[in-house]
């Protein structure tokens, strides 16, 4: 496994350390916080900035930095909405086309499928009602490095009743939505998520850092490795509030959650698809305004549109998304012009409910509304 030390080039040519950026990681990695290391990077018009403090690697002390590879959590799920809509603007799949009509096969009559139809645009803005698989993974839990089938996930998902019953009444995150957007993605291509990325998204922008793997439980390059509180998993693991779970199988994400990025390609990500490289400017403006209300969400987090957080900030509303993976902590805002943004993670999060991290919250918000000094 290559280690963290062995950092590339990936962040854009002039950036810089930038010494409020750098106050601000300096806390989160700060005692009594548990992140082993921490990094922002920032980009408002031409001007990008960073901080990064700790290690990204605690066996071999290797230092923390922005342009080192992490798992990216639910900042996948903009992807995955991109493919949707790509697949919308070709007339291939519409935004009020049901489940049930895309996915005959998936539903039964013992499972959550059988209620109410639910639409695409249920799926992407998290109205569907639908179980997050996530909630009931662990029974089924054997080992760090296992492989879950997605229809394994699915299945899971569609065994418990709806939190509502109604699709389109209300907002309730669930991983479930995305693995059956995947699903139907698959179906009207007849190609993966995983091609359909690349070649709609990840080549034709140059994102050579980031992949989208599944079965592979190693990162391969420069990498962030990820800790977290693994003692509802394996109790008797050694330093189990601080376990390395760099392995931990990225299958048990899916199109909610598998991708591989760095903070460089996360930023002309959104910058892109902002900028209208990817998205028809109808589309785009649906993702962006077609929003719910994200009741029970934490601050700042306030709607979500098509595969889009939209976050209050102290400096004008931003747009991205947050992503939590084992061992993995990452947010990406953006204005909506794709000119001002930031990439904050932290490599530390616990499979348990410890709270907010509030100097990495902190961290990311105050990092978003700072400028060049």
């Amino acid at each position: 496994m290559a280690s963290a030390g062995q950092a590339g080039t990936g962040l854009p040519a002039g950036s810089h350390r930038d010494p409020a950026l750098q106050a601000l990681v300096d806390r989160v990695v700060a005692d009594p916080n548990p992140n082993p290391g921490a990094f922002l990077l920032a980009r408002h018009g031409l001007t990008d900035r960073f901080g990064a403090a700790g290690a990204a690697d605690r066996a071999t002390g290797s230092p923390m930095a922005p342009d080192l590879k992490f798992r990216a959590g639910s900042v996948t799920k903009t992807f995955t909405a991109t493919v949707v809509l790509q697949l919308v603007a070709e007339h291939r799949v519409r935004l009020d086309d049901t489940v049930q009509s895309l996915l005959p096969d998936q539903v039964r009559t013992d499972n959550a499928l059988s209620g109410a139809p639910i639409t695409v645009r249920q799926l992407l803005n998290h109205t569907s009602g639908l179980y997050d698989y996530i909630d009931g993974l662990l029974p089924h839990f054997r080992s760090i490095d296992q492989y879950w089938p997605r229809e394994q996930l699915i299945g899971i998902g569609l065994a418990q009743p709806r939190y509502f019953p109604a699709p389109g009444t209300r907002f309730r995150y669930s991983n479930t939505n995305f693995l059956l957007l995947d699903l139907i993605v698959e179906r009207v291509t007849d190609h993966d998520l995983r091609t359909n990325l690349e070649r709609r998204i990840f080549n034709p922008l140059g994102l050579r850092d980031t992949s989208y793997p599944l079965a592979q439980t190693t990162i391969d390059g420069a990498h962030v490795h990820g800790y977290a509180d693994v003692s509802p998993l394996l109790p008797n693991a050694p330093e189990a509030t601080r376990f390395d779970v760099t392995a931990f199988s990225p299958s048990e994400a899916g199109a909610s959650g598998a991708l591989v990025t760095t903070a460089a390609d996360t930023a002309r990500f959104y910058r892109a698809l902002l900028q209208g490289r990817l998205l028809p400017s109808a589309l785009l403006r649906a993702m962006l305004t077609d929003t719910v209300p994200t009741t029970g969400s934490a601050p700042p987090a306030v709607a979500y549109g098509l595969g889009m957080y939209v976050y209050a900030t102290a400096c004008g509303l931003a747009y991205g998304h947050g992503g939590s993976a084992p061992g993995y902590l990452t947010f990406a805002l953006n204005s909506r012009d794709g000119r001002d943004q930031l990439v904050a993670h932290t490599n530390w999060n616990s499979f348990v409910d410890t709270g907010i991290d509030k100097d990495f919250w902190a961290a990311f918000q105050q990092g978003y509304c700072s400028h060049p000094g």
